[in-house]
């Protein structure tokens, strides 16, 4: 069994740009004006972040928004390099390049996590000429240089004590075979799954939902772990096979409602509940959790006898206080978070379960809200853990994504001052996230 303290969210992500050129591995790095020392693409996690694909994606939107993309070398070297100014952060979720970034890290590239309270991406680029992309960067006053085995040893060139700290833990001469078998062991299927299944419509209605693998994957995944997205309105039930090798399924959230009527959403209710009939009873799957959020927490509960009705809609956080049993489950101890009579969790929804799932899946509520009766729900067994709030978030980066949406014909300063006053509430500061994601992890992995 893994200990949980390892899973604990990093505090800086990392990204390694390589290329291969005559079987040499080549890794990018950069400096910018002024400065003394080449360095790798990283950047501290805010909370603005939430997690390290997003610090990472808006390093790159923010300091290399004509490099590195598809775009990029489609076009290379004939490519428009400008000024580079600094994006404001509800702008982000507009920008080409940070969403170019937030997907392409989301495709289960290879990671470093083994460097205390540090994330470390390696990310595989088509193999340029140093000569033409500095050229090509003349104008901004960049200079990029190609680490490889033989300059590092030779000490042609000052790195930064970051990137000497990284290189203390993983030698230069590990990285290329550390990638080599991380790619051997994706073709292989030997990482353990996950599935983030997604139920939601297919178009415009649901675009605020598109960065889910980038969310979970920055919070969750782990070395030698394959997290698989599926929207089972576009791609499908997942087969049989693929759960068989599944350790965990996340149910997140979403804009429908489980009374809506999709054919969609009536086949995931059939699957979930033969699912979770096989796992409590039929002793088929026995390392396999389900873990539901929000709409995650309502279809599950739907398919297995309970009810969901309108609430009236919740957007700011709120206080979970927990039954003290809760605090007896192993995923729990295992977690080793304090032991509190509430936390405070951040909350997004419109409906809740009113009727809890048929008595023989021996589900209980293990917390509650003054908003919700039905915050935290468990199977005895803890096959099942589900939260109506929503662990994954922090205010601070729910409302810079939520900007596009509201900010329509609205003035930067407006928008600037509606995104502080929500945050001034005391509620909106003390949110609970870290040992809520400990809890999630706890269960997931343990």
């Amino acid at each position: 069994m893994t200990s949980v303290k390892e899973y604990i969210q990093a505090k800086k992500a990392s990204l390694i740009l390589y290329s291969k050129k005559d079987e040499e591995y080549n890794y990018l790095l950069y400096k910018f004006p002024n400065e003394k020392y080449y360095d790798i693409f990283n950047q501290e996690i805010t909370l603005l972040d939430n997690g390290s694909i997003y610090s990472i994606a808006r390093f790159m939107a923010n300091n290399f928004p004509y490099f590195f993309t598809k775009n990029f070398f489609d076009n290379f070297p004939k490519i428009e390099i400008s000024n580079i100014e600094k994006i404001k952060d509800y702008h982000l979720w507009e920008n080409e390049t940070y969403i170019f970034w937030l997907n392409s890290l989301s495709n289960n590239i290879i990671q470093y996590d083994e460097i205390e309270d540090e994330k470390i991406y390696f990310y595989e680029i088509p193999y340029i000429k140093l000569e033409e992309l500095n050229n090509l960067s003349k104008k901004i006053k960049y200079t990029f240089i190609y680490l490889t085995k033989d300059n590092y040893n030779n000490n042609d060139f000052l790195i930064s004590n970051q990137l000497e700290k990284i290189l203390e833990k993983i030698k230069i001469n590990e990285i290329e075979n550390y990638i080599k078998l991380s790619l051997e062991k994706k073709l292989k299927e030997e990482y353990e799954n996950y599935i983030i299944l997604g139920l939601k419509t297919p178009g415009k209605d649901q675009e605020g939902f598109f960065h889910y693998p980038a969310l979970f994957q920055s919070l969750y995944r782990k070395n030698n772990e394959n997290w698989i997205y599926i929207n089972v309105s576009t791609d499908g039930i997942p087969d049989e096979k693929l759960i068989e090798k599944t350790k965990g399924i996340l149910i997140p959230g979403s804009n429908l409602s489980v009374n809506d009527d999709y054919d969609f959403l009536r086949q995931s209710e059939i699957f979930l509940k033969k699912l979770i009939d096989d796992i409590l009873f039929n002793n088929k799957y026995p390392n396999l959790k389900i873990l539901g959020i929000c709409f995650g927490m309502q279809i599950i509960c739907k398919c297995l006898g309970g009810s969901v009705i309108k609430s009236g809609r919740r957007g700011n956080p709120d206080d979970i206080i927990f039954d003290d049993d809760f605090y007896n489950f192993n995923f729990v101890k295992n977690s080793k978070i304090e032991k509190k009579q509430k936390l405070r969790i951040s909350q997004a929804h419109g409906e809740a379960v009113n009727k809890l799932p048929d008595e023989k899946y021996k589900c209980k509520i293990y917390g509650k809200s003054n908003s919700c009766d039905c915050e935290v729900i468990v199977d005895e067994k803890e096959k099942i853990f589900m939260f109506q709030g929503h662990p994954e978030y922090i205010p601070q980066f729910n409302m810079n994504r939520a900007a596009p949406f509201f900010s329509q014909g609205k003035t930067d300063d407006d928008i600037e001052k509606f995104i502080n006053n929500f945050l001034k509430d005391d509620f909106c500061q003390n949110v609970d996230f870290v040992d809520l994601r400990k809890l999630c992890i706890s269960f997931l992995k343990n």
